[in-house]
Parts: C-alpha cells; structure tokens; sequence
C-alpha cells in the first residue's frame, strides 16, 4: 500500500471518529451514593493487625471494594487515601501500609475499578473505566464520609495512582489537606506506539472495550528478585487495558497540564533515581508550574518501586512530612 493511500485511509478514518464523536450525547454527571452508614460501620469494627476488606458504593452504585488497615487506637486526626499504579492494586502497597498502621495511622487503599478486587468479580471489566468523571465520582462516595471522622485527609499516589490524586486534588481542593506522590505518572519515558495511539483513539469511540497491553515490564518497577517474583506471579497484575481507560488515562494528562496551576495541596513528592517508567526531570517540571508547597524526596539507587524495596525509609520520610507518628497506640 502506497504511503499516499495509508494517509488517505488515515484521515478517512479519524473524519469518521470526529463525526461520532460530534454526534455523541454528552454524559449525564455521575450520581454519587452516601456512603457514611457504611464508613461508619467499618470504622467502629474492631481493629487488628493488617488489612480488612470492605465494601462501599461507588460513582453510579457500583459496588467497589477496599482495604482498610486501622490503627490500633482509633484516631480521629489523620487518614490516608491511597490509590495504586497502572497495572498493580492495593496489595503491592500492602508492607507499607501496615507499617503506617502500625505508627498509628489508619490507611485505606482503594482499588480503581477494574482493578484488584473490583474487577468480574464484581461484574465490572477489567482494565476499563469510562472516564475520569467516573473515576472522580468513585472516590468522592468515599473520601466525602471520611471529613466526618478525621480533621486530616491525605491523598497517596503511587506511579499512575500519583496522577490520578494529583487531578483529583485539583478538581476537588476543599476534598482533602495534603498531597503525596511516589513516583507519579505525570510524565513517562514509556509509551505505547504512535500506531497504537492510533487505534486506541478510534477504537475508545466505536469498540471501547478493544484491549491493549500496557508498555511496561515487570523489571521496570523493582530489581529485587522478591518483589520481581511477586510482580511476575500476581494473578491480580493489570497487563492491558482497554482503549477508554488509556483515552481516560490521556484525559487525565491533558487536565493536570491545563489546571495545575490551581493545585492547592502541599505536595511530597519521592523519585527514584534509576526509574525506567517515569521522567523525572518532567514530573518536577509539571510539578513547578503550581504554587503550591513542593517538597521533594529522592532515592537515588531505587528503580520505580519504592514502596516495595525502601518502605522503612519511605513511611519515615512520609510520616517526618506530615508531621505524624503516633508508634505509641500500638496496635
């Protein structure tokens, strides 16, 4: 085929796209359920070492599950909200979480939907999400009951987890006091082709469920052999998606580029120093543009990982930031 012919196959093909898209009926704002009767239950449940799993109604009442890891002695000061990477779910976060648990923090990881354990589970598709709207209204229904029990919420982001809290935080900035991303997916060094591009941004419009794998390799978050293991073997690891979510994932781009000057949030920010995935460089750049309070973490000799292969250190430099270590409540 002739390169003139391919152009004109092409432009052909993204003309049809536009007039779809034209013609699509704007969505309906997401209806989001209040969740206060089951966060309230939840937290007068008993507390233990580790993680419980609970479940809370998300964008629309989609039935979503999440890991709670309350402190031993309730503690109505501080909550961390965390959100994962691309391809991981709340348990690659789980070391850290029980040592922030066990200084005195109550930690809640949320797995995205079509994550982890929301997944065909919970009749939700894997890897997929209708856009960012969506994935904004999930985390209301459950971040809005938290203001009734803590006078501090603390957004944690890891990788794209860093940010999709970075554009939640700006699209809701009386939603939460603090900020922290561990090597957030601001701006990356891997990417899909230019010909994928292609196709995910025809196909988000007339096959939205066409699925694609993600650009990244298990050695690219961590050189450790046990956590590689661990990556490697995880039934739950997230290794395509569908092409609404990487069109959600590019919505999300273009609304951190366009608002980040009205973060508000303090921000802590951990980069890695040999990262494959992520451009650092980048990232602080993006991350400059706010006026915001701006600290910066670095570990020079960690991959992408941190969270697996330096937690100690992590939860400390976290924990100095906030401001907050009650080691004392036990658990």
């Amino acid at each position: 085929m002739s390169a003139s012919r391919t152009v004109t196959i092409v432009i052909a093909l993204l003309a049809v796209v536009v007039l779809i898209v034209v013609q699509r009926p704007p969505s309906a704002p997401h209806a989001v359920p209040d969740n206060t009767a089951v966060l309230d239950a939840f937290l007068a449940s008993v507390r233990e070492p580790g993680p419980r799993e609970g479940v809370y109604l998300g964008a629309n009442g989609t039935e979503l599950g999440f890991l709670g890891y309350l402190a031993g002695n309730a503690d109505d000061r501080v909550a961390l909200v965390y959100f994962h990477g691309i391809e991981s779910h709340a348990g690659w976060f789980d070391q850290a979480a029980r040592m922030l648990q066990g200084r005195g923090l109550d930690v809640f990881c949320l797995d995205r939907r079509g994550s982890g354990i929301n997944r065909e589970n919970r009749g939700l598709r894997s890897g997929h999400t209708e856009s960012m709207h969506e994935l904004f209204a999930d985390i209301d229904a459950f971040v809005e009951p938290l203001a009734d029990h803590y006078e501090r919420i603390v957004l944690v982001g890891l990788s794209w987890g860093g940010k999709l809290a970075l554009a939640y935080s700006i699209s809701r900035p009386d939603k939460a006091a603090d900020l922290v991303m561990i090597t957030p997916g601001i701006r990356a060094l891997v990417d899909v082709s230019l010909i994928e591009k292609l196709g995910i941004f025809i196909t988000s419009f007339i096959a939205p469920h066409t699925r694609f794998a993600t650009p990244i390799e298990p050695e690219m978050f961590t050189t450790t052999p046990e956590y590689l293991e661990y990556i490697e073997a995880d039934p739950l690891r997230l290794t395509d998606a569908t092409a609404r979510f990487f069109m959600t994932s590019h919505a999300l781009d273009v609304f951190v580029e366009g608002r980040i000057q009205e973060s508000k949030l303090p921000m802590l920010l951990y980069l890695a120093g040999n990262d494959r995935i992520i451009d650092n460089d980048g990232v602080v750049a993006v991350l400059r543009e706010s006026s915001a309070p701006l600290e910066i973490v670095e570990y020079p000799d960690q991959t992408h990982s941190i969270q697996f292969d330096a937690p100690e250190r992590m939860v400390d430099d976290m924990l100095d930031w906030l401001g907050e270590d009650q080691s004392t409540s036990g658990e």
